[in-house]
């Protein structure tokens, strides 16, 4: 699979997860672990947000 990347995206991927874009693309393995790490982290931040507006209205 090919895939396309900025240096932006690779630095954000070597710092929050450790690994290069080359390792991302061809590791199965990690990029679903990537993906469950941010699915988790996007569900986290949207209760935050959700508990924030609750408390504000």
């Amino acid at each position: 699979m090919q895939l396309s990347y900025t240096s932006e995206m690779e630095k954000g991927l070597q710092q929050r997860h450790g690994v290069s874009y080359a390792e991302y693309g061809s590791s199965l393995e990690k990029r679903l672990k990537i993906e469950q790490e941010r699915t988790n982290e996007h569900d986290a931040c949207n209760r935050l947000v959700e508990s924030i507006q609750t408390k504000t209205l």
